[in-house]
């Protein structure tokens, strides 16, 4: 995906005269189950050229390693301070003599803090991955660590395209490149059934409070859309799925809200959203909208959650913001985006061609191996790649 020049940016830095030049090495503290596809196109590329080191999980429990065991070696974690700081120990081996090493662009790891430190001393090139600013934006308190440990790397990785220019602009002269957030591969990315009736609004995503969800069944009886013979269907787990299956019973919506549980196959979420009209993030936008409109399907998000990088979709696809983001407010615009889209349908086989083009398995896996190698990536001002149509 990635197109140009292949060059080494700083030979001081993992240059040909390294031990292990011919070895990369990736440190990271979870590789969740939905990065699979990307891995496994990324150790085609590398060619068996690749080690990759993950633990069960890194600050977040609910979060957990999940890719195929053979993909990966397992190190222990150590959490600290009640789990907001992370070491991970065993295998440092590979990772500090390797002529490339990718670490996480997290300054709660202290994994990642040593091991950028001691490489940097050794002048062996490091790559740190991960999201530009914190949740809370450039201006949180944390935000000049991970500008500190950018400084002290030798490029970053991104999440998402509109996350390169403020990182140019925060380290001049250091190279990025994009690993877009994405979740399956280019074949797995399509619309399914254009032609089939769409009445059901569908939320994909962990059932936790932080994600709003005990807004989604009280905002969906106030919309009366179960009139115009809507259905909504939650996909996830956590532990919130107990409050919204109470909230099923008290308000009487057995017949119009339908709780599967966990999906991971592209197949059987496929056949979910071909029916769906649209989805909805009642908190925070991250994965769930690549997905959403990766299958052709348009999303309602809050606008004023403080969203992941993948909220830059939003230049891509159809996408309705609300605000505020209360139970009231989202019931209204379900209702109101809902009848929209009855009366005026989104091209979907377009807007699925489009994710799959920029948010594939493929193009992330691309962007760690372009960073690998040192490959020169040349972006437009808004921070697309110059290869790359978006409108």
């Amino acid at each position: 995906m990635h197109t140009g020049q292949s060059v080494v940016l700083d030979e001081n830095f993992g240059g040909a005269g390294s031990m292990s030049s011919k070895k990369y090495s990736m440190y990271l503290a979870v590789i969740p189950t939905y990065r699979n596809p990307c891995i496994e196109v990324l150790r085609e590329m590398e060619e068996g050229n690749l080690d990759i080191l993950a633990s069960d999980y890194g600050l977040d429990s609910t979060v957990r390693t999940g890719i195929d065991t053979d993909f990966y070696d397992r190190v222990r974690r150590i959490g600290i301070f009640g789990d907001k700081v992370l070491l991970q120990v065993g295998s440092w081996k590979n990772p500090l003599s390797a002529s490339v090493t990718i670490l996480d662009l997290n300054p709660r790891s202290l994994t990642s803090w040593s091991i950028l430190v001691l490489r940097r001393i050794a002048r062996r090139r490091t790559l740190l991955w991960g999201h530009l600013h914190p949740r809370q934006g450039s201006s949180s308190k944390t935000a000049f660590l991970r500008r500190t440990m950018r400084r002290l790397s030798q490029g970053t990785i991104l999440y998402g395209y509109a996350s390169v220019v403020p990182a140019k602009l925060e380290v001049p002269g250091q190279p990025v490149w994009v690993a877009p957030n994405s979740l399956y591969k280019r074949a797995d990315i399509n619309a399914g059934n254009t032609g089939e009736s769409r009445k059901s609004i569908v939320y994909v995503g962990r059932l936790v409070a932080e994600k709003n969800v005990d807004q989604l069944v009280p905002a969906f009886h106030q919309s009366g859309l179960v009139d115009e013979g809507a259905v909504l269907e939650i996909v996830g787990f956590g532990n919130a799925v107990e409050t919204i299956e109470r909230q099923i019973l008290d308000l009487g919506l057995e017949e119009s809200v339908v709780v599967h549980g966990r999906i991971e196959s592209p197949i059987e979420l496929a056949e979910i959203y071909a029916r769906s009209i649209m989805s909805i993030s009642p908190g925070y936008v991250g994965l769930s909208v690549t997905q959403s409109l990766g299958f052709g399907v348009p999303m309602l998000y809050p606008e004023d959650a403080p969203h992941a990088p993948e909220i830059e979709l939003a230049a891509v696809g159809p996408m309705q913001s609300y605000s505020p983001t209360t139970e009231e407010s989202l019931a209204a615009a379900l209702r109101d985006y809902f009848l929209h889209l009855v009366s005026n349908p989104v091209p979907a086989e377009k807007v699925s061609a489009k994710v799959g083009d920029l948010y594939s398995a493929e193009t992330m896996a691309s962007g760690i191996s372009a960073a690998l190698r040192g490959q020169v990536v040349e972006f437009d001002n808004e921070g697309w790649p110059k290869e790359m149509v978006v409108r």
